[in-house]
């Protein structure tokens, strides 16, 4: 500090801006006539100690800054006073816009003060404090900036939030934690888990004091006790997949509702395998108590993360508690035709998502297929042999005179049989169910594609004997041509099934 103006000159300037309205401001009159007043204020103060110095100029000077630094501070807070609250619209886009800023919790609504306007506040402030005024500088900038950020949070709807919505909040939240939540809500408490795990960042710097020091540790004591019960909560997830114990609920075949419900809760997993990936920091443990889960059921494990041997272990147990719903199936045929149904779900499910293919993995997922072709091919393995037992040429002939001969009494027998067994497969297939259309088709051409031609070669190999009286017994016996049996599985197998 220094000037270079005569005393009188600073006299001059001081007492003709004194003279002026409050309103018109120095900074508003160029630099010059800034740096000027400036020069003058600073020779005011070199004269302080001489005789004959006018307190009273000096105090003009000093209220006059005084009344500047608050008129530029609020000149710039008052261009954004006028906004109204934000939108949720603008909410969305604060974060993408240049001309929103998040920074520790505070809001800034637009571009900093300029340069000159920084400047001309801190030479003012410098020049209170050495005419021991520095406070009037506090307290100016305290008004000012308490009424911008009023202004600020109300844009935020701030207003709407208490000190009472926070301790809801975190009790909310402590309570989640301490009510050993069931695994059916594990969605739920990652979302709390994910909003708590991105505040944070934040909560930790806008409280970074000592006296935030209890906010800090309540966050992070609530996320703790929140990852455990998670973790908890996929043990006793897997534990109930393989002990699941209701009742096949129909007798159609179809996919259970455990099923569903146990691929809902994995696609929810795979959806959270951010969240959980860190938390997951074990293998399952493949001991049930009860039951023993060998670990080449996982496949190859030293490919996979903990997070995905999980997923691969639900999967595992939940077909293991199909097997058991399976046998409960008084029709073998049907139980298979259960299984056939479940295991495609499972596979179809797991296939209609990226996540959950990647994490499964291609080498797993061949194996549930092969599951499926094993089920499938027992289904119709079941269906069809008590089809072909009609049409097998062991007990149908017999020996007269060194020639053998269709037995008339066996024949007869093989074509009631295979009427009984057609009428039952007709009753049965009416109310059991496939309901993938793409498995639909692939086992009614399968199953066609052996019958029939199966029925019509012992058909034709009967009639090839000429004999007049076998004939007759084909023409009263017979019900249901190859045709027939063609039609009904093409036909109305298809919609008997959907």
């Amino acid at each position: 500090m220094g000037s270079s103006l005569s005393q009188q000159s600073a006299v001059d300037t001081i007492s003709q801006w004194r003279s002026k309205p409050a309103n018109q401001l120095i900074f508003d009159s160029g630099r010059r006539e800034v740096s000027h007043y400036f020069e003058a204020v600073d020779r005011l103060h070199q004269s302080s100690n001489l005789k004959g110095f006018n307190s009273e100029l000096i105090s003009a000077a000093m209220a006059r800054l005084k009344n500047e630094f608050a008129a530029v501070l609020s000149r710039h807070a008052d261009r954004y006073h006028s906004a109204g609250p934000i939108s949720t619209t603008e909410w969305s886009s604060v974060t993408d816009s240049t001309a929103y800023v998040f920074r520790y919790g505070d809001y800034i609504a637009s571009d900093p003060p300029s340069i000159d306007e920084i400047a001309y506040l801190k030479n003012i402030a410098v020049r209170m404090n050495s005419n021991g005024n520095l406070l009037e500088c506090i307290r100016a900038y305290k008004s000012v900036r308490k009424s911008f950020l009023q202004s600020q949070l109300k844009r935020l709807r701030f207003e709407e939030l208490s000190v009472d919505f926070a301790t809801a909040l975190f009790g909310f939240a402590e309570a989640i934690s301490l009510s050993n939540q069931p695994y059916e809500r594990m969605d739920k408490i990652l979302g709390v888990y994910g909003s708590l795990l991105w505040c944070l960042p934040d909560a930790n710097a806008l409280f970074v004091s000592e006296s935030g020091k209890g906010i800090r540790n309540s966050i992070s004591e609530i996320l703790s006790k929140i990852e455990n019960d998670v973790i908890r909560m996929l043990y006793d997830f897997e534990n109930a997949v393989l002990h699941e114990i209701s009742n096949v609920s129909d007798d159609r075949g179809g996919v259970h509702q455990s099923t569903e419900y146990v691929m809902d809760q994995i696609t929810v997993i795979a959806k959270n395998k951010d969240l959980l990936a860190n938390l997951i920091k074990l293998a399952p443990s493949l001991n049930f108590g009860d039951v023993m889960i060998p670990q080449e059921a996982l496949g190859d494990i030293n490919t996979r993360s903990f997070l995905e041997l999980h997923l691969i272990l639900i999967i595992v147990v939940l077909q293991i508690n199909l097997e058991t719903k399976c046998q409960s199936y008084q029709n073998p045929s049907l139980g298979q035709l259960f299984m056939m149904n479940n295991v495609r779900y499972i596979v179809r499910k797991i296939q209609g998502s990226n996540e959950l293919q990647h994490m499964i993995g291609d080498s797993y997922l061949r194996k549930l297929d092969e599951n499926f072709r094993f089920a499938m091919t027992s289904y119709q393995a079941l269906t069809c042999s008590k089809f072909t037992a009609c049409f097998a040429d062991k007990g149908l002939y017999s020996n007269r005179c060194c020639i053998s001969r269709p037995s008339k009494t066996a024949v007869r027998k093989r074509i009631k049989d295979f009427n009984a067994v057609f009428e039952e497969f007709k009753r049965s297939h009416s109310s059991w169910t496939i309901p993938d259309l793409e498995l639909r088709d692939e086992v009614r051409f399968s199953i066609t594609g052996e019958l029939v031609p199966a029925y019509q070669n012992f058909l034709e190999k009967l009639e090839s004997e000429n004999i007049p009286e076998m004939k007759v017994l084909l023409e009263n016996n017979i019900k249901y041509s190859a045709e027939d049996l063609q039609a009904f599985v093409l036909e109305n197998f298809q919609h008997a099934i959907n």
